[in-house]
C-alpha cells in the first residue's frame, strides 16, 4: 500500500485512538478512543478490490454492533446493574477481538486486505478492548481456553497464509485473555508477539507470498530461507528465541497464580502451534538443502537481523525479571 499524507493522517489519528483508550481511566474515553481508531482504520482498509469492500463491510458491522452492545453496558453501570453491566461489556470486547465463539468474521474480514491492513487488525486494533479487559474482574476461564484450543487445532491444516496467521493470532490472543490479570505480563507479550508479527508479515509481503506452497525459495536467495526458518521457529515458539520468552512469562505467570488448567491447555496447544510452524520451517530449510550449493555469503545487514530475531529474547528476558 502505498501511503500518501491522507493515509498517513488517517493512520496517525489510529494510533491516537488506541493511545487514548490505553492510557484513559474513564470507560467512556476508552470507547471514543476505540471509534476513533475504528473510523480511521476503514477509509484504509477499503480500496477498488470487491473483497476490500466486502472485508470492510463485515468489519464495521461487526465494530458498530459492539459498540452498540457497549454503549448498553454503560447504561447498565449508570444503573447500578453491576453484574450484566460486566458480562455485556465483557461481551462486547469478545466481540470487537474475534474470540470463540466470535471469531469467524477475523477469518472473513483478512481474506479480502493487505498485509499491513491485516496487522493493523491482527495487533493494533486489540491493544485497546485488551486494556479494557484487563481493568474487569470478571476470571474468564473457559473463553481463553476455547480460544486457545481452536485456534492451535484450526491453524494445521491451513495452506492460506492469511488463515494461519489468523488462527495463530486468535491462539495468541488466548494467552493474552490469560495474561490480562497482570499489566506488565500481557503488555510485555503484546510487545513481543508485536516485533515477530513485523517480522513475518514484512517478509511475506516483501516476497508476495499468498500460500504457504509459495514459500520455497529459489537457489540464489538461500540466505532468506534461512531468515525466514528463524522467523518461523520464534513464531513457534522454541527457545532461545522471541516466542519462546513471551510464552515463558505467561507460564510462569499462570504457575503463581496456581491456575493449573490453564497452564495445562496452554502448553499442550503451544506444542500443536509449534507443529505447524515447524513443519513448515523444516520444509523451507528441506526445500533449500536438496538444491544445487552455492556460495553462501552473509552480509553485515542481514546477520545483524537474524541475531535481533534470535538473541534479543535474553536481554528482554533479563529486563522483565528487573521489573517484577
Amino acid at each position: 500500500m502505498k501511503l500518501n499524507s491522507t493515509k498517513m493522517l488517517l493512520l496517525w489519528s489510529m494510533t491516537i485512538g488506541v493511545m487514548i483508550s490505553m492510557s484513559s481511566n474513564s470507560w467512556i474515553m476508552m470507547w471514543s478512543g476505540i471509534e476513533i481508531s475504528m473510523m480511521s482504520l476503514i477509509p484504509l482498509m477499503s480500496s477498488n478490490s470487491i473483497l476490500s469492500s466486502e472485508s470492510c463491510t463485515k468489519y464495521f458491522i461487526i465494530q458498530s454492533s459492539s459498540s452498540m452492545i457497549m454503549i448498553m453496558s454503560f447504561m447498565m453501570m449508570i444503573s447500578k446493574n453491576m453484574l450484566n453491566y460486566e458480562m455485556i461489556l465483557l461481551t462486547s470486547l469478545m466481540m470487537k477481538i474475534g474470540v470463540v465463539p466470535f471469531h469467524n468474521w477475523v477469518l472473513s474480514v483478512i481474506e479480502g486486505l493487505n498485509y499491513l491492513m491485516m496487522f493493523n487488525i491482527l495487533i493494533i486494533m486489540k491493544m485497546a478492548p485488551l486494556t479494557m479487559m484487563s481493568y474487569l474482574n470478571s476470571m474468564m476461564v473457559m473463553v481463553p481456553m476455547l480460544t486457545m484450543i481452536l485456534g492451535s487445532i484450526m491453524g494445521i491444516n491451513q495452506n492460506s497464509l492469511r488463515k494461519m496467521l489468523g488462527y495463530s493470532s486468535i491462539f495468541n490472543l488466548g494467552i493474552l485473555i490469560l495474561s490480562t490479570k497482570s499489566n506488565t505480563v500481557w503488555l510485555s507479550f503484546m510487545a513481543m508477539y508485536t516485533i515477530m508479527m513485523i517480522s513475518i508479515i514484512s517478509f511475506i509481503n516483501k516476497m508476495n507470498f499468498n500460500y504457504i506452497n509459495q514459500m520455497s525459495i529459489s537457489n540464489h536467495k538461500k540466505m532468506l530461507n534461512l531468515k525466514l526458518w528463524i522467523i518461523l521457529i520464534s513464531m513457534g515458539g522454541m527457545p532461545p528465541t522471541l516466542g519462546f520468552s513471551a510464552k515463558l512469562l505467561v507460564i510462569e505467570f499462570l504457575i503463581k497464580t496456581k491456575t493449573m488448567m490453564n497452564l495445562t491447555i496452554m502448553i499442550m496447544t503451544s506444542l500443536l502451534v509449534m507443529f505447524f510452524y515447524m513443519r513448515l520451517a523444516i520444509s523451507t530449510i528441506t526445500y533449500s538443502s536438496n538444491m544445487n550449493k552455492t556460495k553462501l555469503s552473509l552480509s553485515k545487514e542481514s546477520s545483524t537481523n537474524l541475531m535481533m530475531i534470535n538473541l534479543i529474547s535474553l536481554p528482554v528476558m533479563m529486563s522483565l525479571k528487573m521489573m517484577t
